[in-house]
């Protein structure tokens, strides 16, 4: 009979211990899942891109919101952004061009490459800088800016993504000073000048 007993005590505390540890497992992994972060694929220097590979183009518009009848005269010019281990790149002559009163224009592409010229050579795929607009009157600009991504498939450094469009576009502010007669454009007096950032053509992974 003491036999019985004692099997039914150690049985006793088996099963309490068991029991025990069950809870205790179950306090200390109960709560909210943890985040974990996505696994880069493999080789992929994501982190290391300063501008996401894709297609890229930049439309600066331009418009003259005056009611008189005396057309503003602008003075533009655009400069190509390098990384500060890079030969910095000078800016581009001043271009001119007159917007009459409630008229606009557009500045894309195709007119940043022609107000750099050679200076372009320096990226045969993909440039960045700025455009920068001097006129006498306030104007409205505004940058529009379109990405589109590559279609990656069958390629397991990189991941795969849909062909799409995307679309920004952003008033520029203008910053408003006072030039004196020796400038680099004839303009002497109070000038309003429009800084716009610009991307354009197909930015590769690197290496």
């Amino acid at each position: 009979m003491s036999k019985i007993r004692y099997a039914r005590a150690i049985a006793s505390c088996a099963a309490l211990t068991g029991l025990a540890l069950l809870l205790t497992l179950v306090l200390t992994h109960s709560g909210p899942a943890k985040p974990r972060p996505a696994p880069q694929p493999q080789g992929s220097v994501v982190t290391d891109w300063a501008i996401r590979p894709g297609t890229y183009a930049t439309a600066i518009n331009i418009h003259n919101p005056s009611l008189g009848q005396a057309p503003v005269t602008l003075h533009k010019r655009a400069v190509i952004a390098l990384s500060e281990t890079a030969t910095p790149s000078a800016p581009s002559a001043f271009q001119t061009y007159s917007l009459g009163a409630g008229y606009a224009v557009e500045v894309d592409c195709a007119d940043i490459l022609t107000l750099l010229g050679s200076q372009a050579s320096l990226s045969t795929t993909f440039i960045k800088g700025f455009v920068t607009v001097l006129a006498t009157s306030q104007l409205d600009v505004v940058g529009v800016y379109t990405s589109e991504p590559p279609q990656v498939i069958g390629n397991s450094n990189y991941p795969s993504t849909i062909p799409g469009i995307g679309l920004e576009m952003l008033n520029i502010t203008p910053r408003v000073e006072l030039l004196g007669p020796a400038t680099a454009v004839a303009v002497p007096g109070t000038i309003y000048e429009y800084s716009a950032k610009f991307l354009c053509g197909n930015s590769l992974p690197p290496g």
